[in-house]
């Protein structure tokens, strides 16, 4: 019987610039778990990767929040991010002398 495993990751840039996972994350959801039901275990995938991005929009501190699906073989089924980090200020010109 095939069987895939889909993998949610959550990952953000705080404000301070350090980089943390998302607590509980990554996440696997095994089609095994679901009675070898591929379908239902990407739909769960994505409602989970759904709820995780929800949870992310309602903070505005981070500099970056990420969520992506992925199958177990690294397939990039989806991913939702913002952010960037900020630009290094330029430095400043050297008087002249």
């Amino acid at each position: 019987m095939p069987r895939q495993i889909f993998i949610v990751d959550a990952h953000i840039v705080d404000q301070n610039g350090t980089f943390n996972y998302i607590s509980g994350y990554p996440k696997k959801f095994d089609s095994k778990s679901y009675g070898d039901d591929i379908d239902k275990a990407q739909i769960r995938a994505e409602g989970d990767m759904s709820d995780a991005w929800a949870d992310m929009c309602k903070v505005d501190t981070r500099q970056i929040s990420t969520v992506t699906l992925s199958t177990v073989d690294v397939f990039q089924l989806e991913v939702k991010t913002r952010g960037t980090f900020p630009a290094d200020p330029e430095p400043e010109p050297e008087p002249e002398e």
